[in-house]
């Protein structure tokens, strides 16, 4: 074999090797890359056909079971089904009314009465009464025994007259109230006045007459229209006349429904030479839309004040004070049934009349002085919160809001009057709340239920926000035994508030305090019932206001029977 050829031709590659080797290392490499290139997948359309295949073959399978013995038990009771009955069944048997007596600790009888006529498709008439009364004395700090009677009467007559797509209601309400100053220091006053000198007595009657309609489509006009007199009197200090209208009324127009809120208040307040007046005058236009996930509102609260600003060298002068407030609202469901968010902006104008202002604190002084207190102007109130189900049966519910205000209404102690009364105080600030609140069923008997606030404030005046606490909370748990024997007994606790004393001046810190409320009731018969009721079973005396001690232990048993 000749093999010169091969021999010739691999000496001729390795020299060009070599030789392309020392080029090559001569050669600077240096590439630079503008706009890289990144590859991409395109996603791939897919066809939404299904091909249609006509099977025709049939396979029949054999199954085998195996069955182990034992027994079933349901957890489910079978109801018997109703046989069909060829007349309606007789409504169940209307109880007319009852009549509630009790009679507790510190001579304290119990009155309840209410009656209304037989079930009817035209009219309901009925009238309700209650009584409410106090004997009782009490030994002060000071070892002074006073008298802490009280009374509450009430008498209701209301009436309501139904027509196809609307209703018309009325009612007289008359009520009667009186207090002690039984929180006086004889260290402080010098003196210790009589019963009668310390009492109080206060008249409340309103008369209303309402009528609404309840038309079915929301395309049709519904409205509310509400006609009221009242006249509010302490014993002494003169008298108050307050007649007012209200009227409301709304409609689905261009996809939202719109609506308004008009109210017209007249305060006139006379002594036996004296008589001032004042008009109160809103109005609350409005849209909202929304489903059952979501709704919003938008409107604007407008309200003129129209009152006499007296002064004592030129008299009175009747001026208009003209305040705006916003009203917008959202909420939309998170979670079906577990979580929704809700949010809020507004503001009002608190109307501290004397009939409400009253029921809150009856220590007030002597005189004009709860005739002629300032309204609470909320400029505004941010608010927003959580709320739904923990499951099935428990629910939730959380809020924090944030509210800027003027002329705050704050109560301090006179000790300069007859008695330990109380004076108003106003400032300027803000108020910041957290609110939370859980109800849990733990099953068909047992129930608990939770509520509570904390509190903040922000005064550009006063040192604290007198006799409001920081926080306050409570707690109440319900047991239903079969529907023959419920109880219930629920702890309040009000957090760490101060009070203000005039002469001599002081802060006075009035610490927390729990309270435990305990309550039973045995149905006897579907007519018949038993109860008693304890409070401050805590055995702690608490302060609802400085220097008025609320009594340590109180029982009050009694029966109801329907009638």
């Amino acid at each position: 074999m000749n093999r010169k050829p091969y021999i010739i031709l691999a000496a001729l590659l390795l020299t060009l090797a070599a030789s392309g080797q020392t080029e090559e290392a001569t050669i600077k490499r240096s590439v630079t890359l503008y706009n890289p290139y990144k590859p991409t997948l395109q996603d791939a359309t897919k066809r939404a056909v299904l091909p249609a295949a006509d099977d025709t073959t049939k396979v029949r399978i054999d199954f085998n079971y195996d069955f182990v013995p034992g027994t079933f038990v349901p957890e489910y009771k079978i109801s018997p089904i109703k046989a069909a009955a060829l007349s309606p069944d007789p409504l169940p048997e209307l109880q007319k009314g009852y009549v509630n007596l009790g009679f507790g600790t510190y001579l304290t009888p119990f009155l309840e009465l209410s009656l209304t006529n037989d079930r009817s498709k035209d009219h309901t008439i009925g009238v309700y009464t209650r009584s409410f009364l106090s004997g009782g004395r009490m030994t002060l700090e000071n070892d002074d025994i006073v008298y802490t009677g009280f009374m509450d009467n009430q008498a209701l007559l209301y009436g309501k007259k139904y027509y196809k797509r609307s209703r018309l209601d009325s009612d007289i309400d008359f009520r009667q109230m009186s207090r002690y100053a039984y929180g006086y220091d004889t260290d402080i006053t010098g003196w210790e006045p009589e019963r009668d000198e310390i009492k109080s007595v206060y008249y409340d009657l309103t008369g209303r007459v309402r009528y609404f309609t309840m038309e079915p489509d929301s395309s049709d006009l519904n409205w509310d229209a509400t006609l009221k007199y009242n006249l509010f009197s302490r014993a002494g200090d003169g008298t108050q006349h307050n007649p007012g209208l209200s009227a409301r009324g709304g409609k689905n127009m261009f996809g939202f429904y719109g609506g308004a809120a008009v109210d017209y208040d007249l305060w006139i307040f006379s002594e036996s030479l004296d008589t001032k007046a004042r008009n109160l005058l809103s109005l609350a236009p409005y849209i909202t839309k929304g489903t059952e996930e979501w709704r919003f509102r938008f409107g604007i609260k407008i309200v003129a004040d129209i009152k006499e600003d007296y002064d004592p060298l030129s008299g009175g002068d009747i001026k208009p004070y003209m305040y705006f407030y916003p009203d917008v609202l959202f909420t939309f469901r998170v979670i079906p049934e577990f979580l929704r968010f809700n949010a809020s902006i507004d503001g009002s104008l608190d109307n501290n009349q004397a009939k409400t202002t009253v029921y809150v604190n009856p220590y007030i002084m002597p005189g004009s002085t709860l005739f002629t207190l300032r309204n609470t102007d909320n400029k505004l109130r941010v608010a927003a919160g959580i709320s739904g189900n923990i499951d099935v049966s428990a629910t939730y519910a959380l809020n924090v809001s944030y509210t800027l205000s003027d002329d705050i209404l704050l109560f301090m102690n006179d000790t300069l009057g007859v008695g330990n009364y109380f004076v108003p105080v106003y400032d300027d600030g803000d108020m910041l709340r957290v609110h939370g609140e859980m109800s849990y069923p733990f099953n068909s008997k047992l129930s608990f239920a939770l509520d509570g606030n904390y509190y903040r404030y922000s005064l550009t005046g006063q040192d604290y926000a007198w006799h409001r606490p920081d926080w306050d909370g409570t707690f109440r748990a319900d047991y239903n035994l079969r529907n023959k024997i419920v109880a219930s007994a629920a702890i309040t606790l009000i957090g760490q508030r101060h009070a203000l004393v005039k002469a001599p001046e002081k802060v006075v810190k009035l610490e927390m305090h729990p309270n435990l409320n305990l309550g039973a009731e045995y149905r006897y018969t579907k007519v018949m019932s038993f109860w008693v009721r304890a409070n401050n079973l805590s055995y702690k005396k608490y302060y609802e206001w400085n220097y008025y001690p609320a009594h340590n232990f109180m029982i009050l048993a009694g029966f109801t029977y329907s009638l």
